[in-house]
């Protein structure tokens, strides 16, 4: 057989055109062999990648975890392919292994219908977690999913009004016996009435349910199914509001449960003559979160129910009259405990509009979370936030903070004190809280004026009563503009209390440039204090004493 090299003898571009084709095509031939023994041999060296030590197991877990990177992959999301379609593009050997893992397959996540059937095959018996969001098509992508209800683990849909009802009949076609979480969203405006949640429902049939959320659903409030559940969130309905005996009838049937939420549920009216029902005990409820109106309603609901101690409260109240309301509030809650309250070391208050307040009590001296709204009942230190508005025309000032304080935690020894944005306390403001806490160490001030405060601290030879707040150390400053010859009025403050013994230990000051100078944070320096302050090194005055520029201290 003759060789390539012994065809090429003599042909030139001027050979017989028959002669040239052939040496072509055995050219071809012999490079398309060359590249199959080079991807040959690129196979067997990748093989021998110490990645391949890993047992199939591991590399399983590791794609697991690939899953959780949807939402920031690129091409194939877009197209509604799967997110471990990409994982078969890698090699072979990652390939199969994702081809023969059915729990690959298993997500249903903004999945386009051609690929919906792939993945529900592949997926074979594994337990599925579906989430549909309209507009995605209903008979497309939803349908078909709820086929296959009998092994959804995870189902979360987000539906606008006109498809409520379609779905409500898909959910009560079949039991679901595999599903542990449960949510149904209600998105657009609602022109009719919607079909409502009842106990018909997976034909009443979900026996591992664990964790149930309903946003803007129409729901029948007398649900016995739902007995094993954990965790229940309700966040506005479109139907009827429920009465006490329909509400405290629901929670009945959930002795389990640990996590509360009512929410948007404002236009609730007072519930009536509690003593028509019986007390329900939640005695493993760890956290309740409740928006349901006035305090009177929450009166009604607490007066119900049979808590257990150490319980974490999230309270959103609307027209506080004044420290009545919150007397008979914390009556109604004490009656609802079974031991005493968590013990407290730190006061949170934030204006949050006008006649609204948001105050929290922690049980740690600094803030895990930095923002009210951050509230997160399963892991944070705070027993108990209550945001509240004021009725405007009953002229509720700004030391109700403290009425609140004393209503809440009689007993407790603050030791911090975190204020945002109550703009301009007054001397009145501060002296009034001086009376109650006694056992303040830290002041922290974010985005107010400290005039009211200065005019507090001070003290002089005519002074009879206390210093305000003898146990303050720390002073912490954020977000603060110096009026004129505030920081002057600062050190003398801080002079003064030092000659009586009361020292102030620190100064931080994080973002406060209005007015304050190097010179001036080097006069307080000089009062003994250790000054923390992130301002500018290379501003004109300053000196050669180095401050530290920590940013955001709080």
């Amino acid at each position: 057989m003759s060789t390539l090299s012994d065809l090429l003898v003599n042909v030139t571009p001027r050979s017989a055109t028959a002669l040239v084709e052939r040496c072509r095509a055995r050219i071809d031939q012999d490079l398309a062999a060359l590249a199959e023994s080079m991807r040959v041999l690129h196979s067997y060296r990748n093989s021998l990648a110490h990645i391949f030590c890993l047992p199939p197991e591991i590399l399983v877990t590791v794609f697991r975890h690939f899953e959780s990177f949807e939402d920031h992959t690129s091409t194939s999301h877009h197209r509604g392919a799967p997110i471990c379609l990409i994982l078969t593009h890698v090699c072979k050997h990652w390939r199969q292994l994702v081809l023969d893992c059915p729990t690959l397959w298993t997500s249903l996540s903004c999945v386009s219908p051609r690929w919906l059937g792939i993945m529900l095959e592949r997926s074979k018996d594994a337990h599925l977690v579906a989430t549909y969001h309209a507009p995605v098509s209903l008979q497309g992508c939803l349908e078909p999913v709820l086929s296959h209800l009998s092994r959804i683990k995870v189902l979360k849909i987000c539906s606008v009004s006109a498809d409520v009802d379609r779905i409500m009949e898909l959910l009560s076609l079949q039991p679901a016996p595999s599903l542990k979480i449960f949510e149904f969203a209600v998105i657009g405006n609602v022109h009719h009435s919607l079909m409502p949640i009842s106990d018909t429902i997976f034909q009443g049939q979900v026996p591992l349910l664990q964790s149930i959320a309903f946003v803007l659903c129409s729901l029948s409030w007398t649900w016995s199914i739902f007995s094993g559940l954990r965790s229940l969130s309700v966040r506005g309905t479109t139907g009827a509001l429920p009465t006490l005996a329909q509400l405290m009838s629901t929670l009945r049937y959930m002795p389990d449960l640990e996590q509360l939420t009512l929410q948007w549920l404002s236009t609730m009216t007072p519930f009536g003559d509690t003593k028509l029902c019986d007390k329900v005990p939640l005695i493993q409820l760890k956290s309740i979160a409740l928006d349901i109106g006035t305090p009177q309603t929450i009166v009604s609901l607490f007066d119900r129910l049979v808590l257990p101690a150490g319980v974490k409260i999230a309270l959103h109240l609307s027209q506080i009259e004044g420290s009545q309301s919150f007397f008979d509030l914390f009556s109604a809650m004490d009656r609802a405990f079974g031991g005493p309250s968590p013990f407290v070391r730190s006061l949170r208050a934030i204006r949050i509009s006008n006649n609204g307040f948001v105050v929290q009590f922690c049980t740690s001296m600094a803030l895990k979370s930095h923002y009210h709204f951050s509230w997160n009942p399963a892991d944070d230190d705070i027993p108990l936030s209550i945001q509240f508005t004021c009725n405007p025309l009953a002229h509720v000032q700004s030391t109700i903070i403290f009425e609140l304080y004393r209503i809440a935690s009689p007993q407790a020894r603050i030791h911090s004190m975190f204020l945002e944005l109550l703009y301009d306390p007054p001397e009145l403001f501060w002296r009034t809280g001086s009376a109650d806490l006694l056992d303040l160490q830290i002041i922290h001030l974010s985005r107010n004026s400290i005039r009211g405060l200065i005019e507090a601290l001070s003290c002089d030879d005519t002074q009879v009563t206390g210093l305000a707040y003898p146990s303050l150390r720390v002073l912490e400053l954020e977000d603060t503009n110096f009026g004129d010859h505030e920081p002057e009025d600062l050190q003398h403050v801080i002079k003064q209390r030092a000659e009586r013994g009361t020292y102030l230990h620190e100064l931080r000051l994080a973002g406060c440039m209005k007015n304050l100078t190097a010179g001036q944070v080097q006069l307080l320096e000089e009062t003994g204090v250790n000054v923390n302050w992130d301002g500018h090194k290379d501003d004109p005055g300053c000196s050669t004493t180095n401050y530290t520029a920590p940013g955001r201290l709080f």
